[in-house]
């Protein structure tokens, strides 16, 4: 029985049953209580049946939460259960059917542009070798070929259907179609190649469709409003004619990712490709009722909003008496504006010292200012960022090891891995001797690396774990555990206290993050039956960042702070050109991107849990700036 706590809205999402609806969610509206609730009451109501149930979502962390709710809320049900990112969902649908298209279920996810810069750099080389007159250095091939992957260019009449206008067209279409060839001979793939192959698989063997279309009974996608094309046909071509179970969640308010392909518009395609029902979360549980005023003001200038779209209501009980919840200042300049955001924040951390703090702005340029500034005033402070890559060597080695484990040819990932050997022990082993060792015998590196590590830890029982644990692959999982604990003992065995400090606090952050990964990885796998490259693919498509503490003050821009509410939010560079942008008025008032400016806003405002601090100034880099035409809007009376 659903508790009685959900509003008549959220009960009508959590108990609807068959056929495609589109739930569209407001900010804090509940939507991933719903969400849950509405997992939970199927897989309980359905108990002995096989089918599955899909979930997929934009982040790691949206679906780990919803793992974990479901996890409480029923018992034992992991089997009958996907919760994932797309590209999770897709990873997966290549390990089984790869071969389909081409693909080894042992592949590589290049996750990092250097890594894709690199194959693009290669066939731009083969390229220039075949047409030695062409000069084609300033063409942005990578920006090209991913342009082409998210429109699921399959064909040269794929392409040719959007190409853009450009004397580079040959060029363009070579590369791409090179490109896709060279990771395929890689056996590796990058995030758009994985929806795109997923797509081609579903397309051209419809067998393959049909297997997962029975298996997935019920389909749920979390922020629907972040689909690109790609994604969103991929969906269509999973479910067929067949499977019209779409339980859509989303809110075509908070569509502020237009440059990933994004589009306010894609919901009313939705509605008319499966004639969906329409269920609206539109009361809010986050933000003071002033605050939700404003988003209300602002975000009704928008013109492409779903028609009848409710305003947001205002559920939040303020539990302080405070009379004010919305505070604008205006400076003469921004450096002043810098040096007032600091003061606000030393303000804010000593009057209410337990409570988080964000500040954002539409770019970087601005954030770095204050941020430094911050710094320099000794606040604890921490700017998102995607890592792809680890950085402390210590993590690095194991990471490594792992790699040469999945791939034990691979000679760039044999040298790599020496290379940290020695920085982290101090010893060399010769790259050479190893390669020369694995082609007289089998071509295995990492066993003819086991020759050669006898003595370079100084730890028999961790070179034996090696040996047998990874090399000889009786338990990868076992092995990961014993290079943390030797490497715990060896950073802590390191002399000058300072340097041993620093060292570890690093080294502890990115423990922090690999731990968290297998957590969560439990919530999709059964870890003792998963394979070291299925570990290996999982892994490459988070980001190595560490969750911050809750005394930093996190510096964000308005897309890094999506999904994301803090007890004070302190908006900086409220100014035409900045917040809109300047390309978006240079559009006009009524364009598109104008809208999605406006969105941006609305979501800036709507992640605060108690205070919203607004601030801007005259002048901006020597520039001369007015005041946001949002700050007119959200105020007007």
């Amino acid at each position: 029985m659903i508790e009685k706590q959900y509003t008549q809205s959220q009960r009508d999402a959590i108990y609807w049953n068959e056929g495609p609806v589109i739930v569209l969610a407001g900010p804090d509206s509940g939507k991933t209580a719903v969400l849950t609730e509405r997992i939970i009451r199927l897989l309980r109501q359905t108990e002995g049946e096989s089918f599955r149930i899909l979930a997929l979502t934009f982040t790691n962390k949206a679906a780990t939460e919803m793992s974990e709710r479901i996890s409480t809320g029923i018992d034992n049900q992991e089997k009958r259960l996907f919760i994932g990112t797309f590209h999770s969902f897709c990873s997966e649908v290549l390990r089984n059917h790869g071969s389909y298209v081409k693909l080894r279920s042992d592949f590589d996810i290049y996750s990092s542009n250097e890594d894709l810069k690199a194959v693009a750099d290669e066939v731009k080389k083969e390229y220039c070798k075949l047409h030695p007159n062409e000069d084609i250095n300033e063409l942005k091939l990578l920006n090209a070929i991913q342009y082409f992957e998210k429109k699921l260019c399959l064909t040269e009449e794929d392409v040719d259907a959007v190409m853009p206008k450009t004397n580079y067209q040959k060029v363009f279409k070579w590369v791409y179609f090179r490109y896709m060839e060279k990771l395929l001979e890689l056996n590796a793939l990058d995030f758009d190649m994985m929806i795109l192959l997923t797509y081609k698989l579903f397309k051209e063997f419809p067998n393959v469709a049909r297997v997962y279309r029975s298996m997935y009974r019920y389909i749920h996608i979390d922020e629907f409003q972040d689909t690109n094309l790609g994604q969103y046909t991929l969906v269509k071509t999973l479910c067929g004619q067949k499977n019209r179970n779409l339980f859509i969640v989303a809110d075509d308010d908070q569509v502020i990712y237009g440059w990933n392909g994004a589009s306010h518009e894609r919901l009313a395609e939705f509605r008319k490709d499966f004639g969906a029902d329409l269920i609206q979360l539109y009361q809010n549980f986050r933000c003071p009722a002033e605050v939700v005023g404003l988003a209300n003001k602002l975000i009704a200038n928008n013109s492409g909003r779903t028609e009848n779209k409710k305003p947001l209501e205002a559920m939040k009980v303020m539990e302080d008496t405070e009379s004010q919840h919305i505070f604008t200042k205006k400076y003469d300049d921004f450096e002043d504006e810098v040096l007032g955001i600091v003061s606000l924040i030393l303000q804010i951390k000593e009057q209410y010292p337990k409570e988080s703090i964000c500040v954002l702005a539409r770019t970087n340029r601005l954030l770095e200012k204050v941020f430094h500034s911050a710094v320099s005033k000794g606040i604890d402070c921490v700017k998102s960022k995607r890592k792809d890559e680890f950085e402390m060597p210590y993590v690095l080695l194991i990471y490594d090891m792992l790699k040469l484990a999945n791939h034990r040819n691979d000679e760039k990932a044999l040298i790599q891995l020496l290379a940290l050997v020695e920085t982290v022990t101090g010893k060399s082993i010769d790259s050479e001797s190893v390669i020369l060792q694995a082609g007289v015998e089998d071509g295995d590196l990492l066993k003819a690396l086991c020759d050669h590590l006898n003595g370079v830890f100084d730890d028999k029982s961790f070179e034996k774990s090696i040996s047998l644990n990874l090399c000889e692959g009786k338990n990868f999982l076992a092995f990961i555990k014993d290079a943390f604990s030797w490497s715990d003992r060896h950073i802590n065995e390191i002399g000058e206290q300072e340097i041993k400090e620093q060292l570890y606090s690093e080294y502890l952050a990115e423990k922090d993050v690999w731990l968290e990964f297998e957590r969560n990885l439990r919530y999709i796998y059964n870890l003792e039956e998963m394979t070291i490259s299925t570990y290996m693919q999982e892994f490459s498509m988070i980001s190595k960042e560490r969750e911050p503490n809750d005394n930093c003050v996190q510096f964000l821009t308005i897309h890094a702070s999506k999904g994301k509410e803090f007890d004070n939010v302190i908006l900086i560079g409220m100014v035409n050109d900045e917040l809109p942008s300047f390309q978006s008025l240079k559009k006009g008032m009524d364009s598109i991107e104008l809208e999605e400016e406006r969105r941006n806003c609305f979501v800036a405002i709507t992640r605060t849990r108690k205070r919203l601090f607004m601030t801007y100034s005259d002048r901006y880099f020597g520039w001369k700036k007015d005041m946001s035409r949002f700050l007119t809007e959200m105020f007007q009376e």
